[in-house]
């Protein structure tokens, strides 16, 4: 049985990783055609297909899918090794990709770690709970930041801060300028609910079935920035983690009756990636703003 070499697999990792020849390109430092050239030679060497190419990109087939799932800690350990041999834990160079649930608790993270580590290249993608879920096991992102993050023996996670589940009342609103609204006064307004694996809307919706209730919404939406900007808009009233965004335009943020629950913002990640270090520098980081934000409130 004839072996793939170390480059092959590297090249075929790398173009898995990032969806496209160019980009694996760039990434391993190489010529395009070199990077094709090795994936072919493993494709032919095996008589196999491990990718369709469609448009500028590339999307593994299922036999690609499979290799991959085996070969891609090749790719972070080798990512592992350049930061600490080129970056002497000084993080003067390195890369860090997150996922998140909402901007709100990972921007204010994202810029304290970028003014500690202006050269380590960050990128953001966010998602609803199930896709940053996804994105960690995936190996496509470093850390993911989530409400009520999964609990599992291959995942660490670390509470940031907690928060309330709040309602979303248009400005000018008879609600709007209250301290407090129960659930069963909402039910007579045109209410704003959210689709898909929202969290926000399973704790919505645990509230409401134990309180008997079974509202109609006007419409159910995507995203939050959906919500937001259909309440601001004085569409309906929504729901949303108080923290989940900074906004605070047309729209007043009100504590529900019901729920006096506080719920954790989570950092987390895969536990074999907990000792990289752009992801231990950001866990860091974020105890030392915690700590900070709790001695704040203490005093």
């Amino acid at each position: 049985m004839k072996r793939p070499t170390a480059s092959q697999i590297r090249a075929f990792n790398e173009v898995a990783a990032t969806g496209s020849f160019s980009r694996a390109a760039k990434a391993l430092a190489v010529s395009q055609p070199a990077i094709t050239a090795q994936v072919r030679a493993l494709e032919e060497a095996h008589d196999v297909r491990l990718f369709d190419r469609v448009g500028t990109g590339a999307e593994l087939t299922a036999i690609g899918e499979r290799l991959y799932r085996h070969t891609r800690q090749m790719r972070d350990t080798e990512k592992e090794a350049a930061v600490i041999l080129h970056s002497a834990r000084t993080l003067t160079i390195g890369e860090l990709v997150i996922a998140a649930g909402a901007p709100g608790p990972a921007m204010s993270l994202i810029a304290a770690f970028r003014a500690h580590y202006p050269g380590v290249r960050l990128a953001m993608h966010f998602g609803n709970w199930q896709h940053v879920v996804n994105a960690v096991r995936d190996r496509k992102c470093d850390l993911g930041i989530l409400t009520e993050a999964p609990q599992a023996d291959d995942i660490f996670r670390e509470a940031l801060f907690e928060q309330s589940l709040v309602a979303l009342i248009p400005e000018g609103h008879p609600l709007s300028r209250r301290q407090e609204v129960s659930l069963s006064e909402l039910m007579d307004h045109p209410l704003l609910f959210r689709s898909g694996q929202s969290q926000t809307q399973k704790r919505l919706n645990g509230v409401l079935t134990k309180s008997g209730l079974r509202p109609q919404p006007l419409l159910w939406l995507e995203s939050r920035e959906a919500i937001y900007e259909a309440c601001a808009q004085g569409i309906g009233i929504g729901f949303m983690f108080d923290a989940a965004s900074t906004r605070a335009d047309r729209v007043c943020r009100v504590k529900i009756r019901e729920i006096t629950d506080f719920f954790p913002e989570y950092a987390f990640c895969l536990r074999s990636n907990q000792s990289l270090r752009p992801v231990e520098a950001f866990l860091n980081l974020a105890r030392d703003m915690q700590s900070q934000r709790a001695n704040h409130f203490a005093g």
